[in-house]
């Protein structure tokens, strides 16, 4: 249980993403800088270290707090409304000088881990929509509310491409309908389905091809290069790597150690010999995906089981059942009931 907490603190994002959380709060008449301080995040920190890194957890419970503090259930889709591109560093120079929106976006889904740690960002295309979607490894308080912020902060970023009156043409939401939900709705301008597997925004794909304004080539290729320089530095571990991989493969149906060592140019083997040097194997990297994903979708969604166990790549509902007992020791339907009475 201890290595799986590390874990999770290992992920972070930075500070800064918390500025604007007082003026939210003051306008539900409540103070945030005791809850702040409470963590460890004062404004001194936030004005002139935004960029220092805050565990990603630690971001969640303070939303939660925050949320509850409140009484605002949409408290992240507002805090994500402040969003800019002022805390991912010289990511923002090769944003606004990119070529074309979808080297923008692609740029954003690339280099943003560099800062953002734990956030998963996919750019893809969908019987002729292109899809931007947003996948959070862990289930801490408050993940609800971080993922929907950082959503609004990517449709923040395409209005500031494309135009202020850009609108989406579609959006999914990976928790169930809030009684908010109108308010969801008109922030984005387009319809927004709950319940569903992940967040994400839709968007005609011929927008992808859309240039960017003011674009500078130098500049361009001088931030690539330094970012990819970064991106070198910061490590990144084979096992975040793999997992992310398994969940994208999961969803798809086609999850198995051949397919995840051919997205890596390598051989299974390979594959093998490196997970085992971080630990671990292709098979419990697997296991903890499914199981992580299965209790979000059970704790945060009401989607039936049958679909459940689609996603997570099983042959059928009862192989899922199986599988949920040997990691809680009781059924899903059951582990959701108390979980939803918990909550209440």
């Amino acid at each position: 249980m201890g290595g799986e907490k590390a874990d999770l603190r290992a992920r972070s994002i930075p500070v800064g993403a918390l500025a604007n959380l007082p003026e939210v709060m003051n306008s539900y008449g409540a103070d945030a800088w005791p809850l702040l301080a409470s963590y460890g995040v004062t404004e001194e920190l936030l004005t002139r270290h935004p960029l220092r890194s805050l565990p990603i957890e630690t971001h969640g419970r303070i939303l939660h707090a925050a949320a509850q503090q409140t009484g605002c259930d949409h408290l992240g889709l507002l805090l994500g409304q402040f969003a800019s591109l002022a805390n991912t560093g010289p990511l923002r120079f090769l944003v606004t000088n990119a070529d074309t929106v979808g080297d923008a976006l692609d740029a954003v889904a690339r280099f943003s881990p560099i800062w953002y740690r734990g956030i998963t960002a996919v750019l893809g295309a969908e019987r002729g929509y292109a899809s931007l979607s947003l996948t959070l490894e862990g289930l801490f308080p408050g993940r609800e509310q971080l993922l929907t912020a950082y959503l609004v902060a990517y449709v923040k970023i395409l209005e500031l491409l494309l135009a202020r009156s850009w609108r989406p043409a579609m959006v999914r939401i990976s928790y169930r309908e809030p009684a908010s939900a109108d308010v969801y709705r008109r922030f984005f301008g387009a319809p927004v389905h709950f319940n569903e597997s992940r967040h994400e925004v839709l968007f005609p794909e011929e927008v992808l091809q859309q240039p960017v304004s003011d674009t500078d080539p130098t500049l361009q290729r001088f931030f690539h290069g330094h970012l990819q320089q970064l991106q070198t530095g910061t490590g990144r571990d084979v096992v975040g790597q793999v997992r992310r991989a398994v969940e994208e493969s999961l969803q798809a149906g086609d999850c198995n150690v051949d397919k995840i060592a051919q997205l890596f140019s390598v051989h299974r083997i390979t594959l093998y010999r490196h997970l085992a040097r971080a630990g671990t194997t292709f098979e419990e990297v697997v296991d903890q995906a499914r199981r992580d994903l299965a209790e979000q979708f059970l704790s945060q969604t009401d989607l039936p089981l049958a679909e459940v166990s689609r996603l997570l790549g099983y042959r059928n509902q009862s192989a899922f059942s199986r599988a949920f007992r040997r990691w809680h020791n009781i059924p899903p339907l059951r582990w959701r009931r108390n979980r939803t009475h918990d909550a209440h």
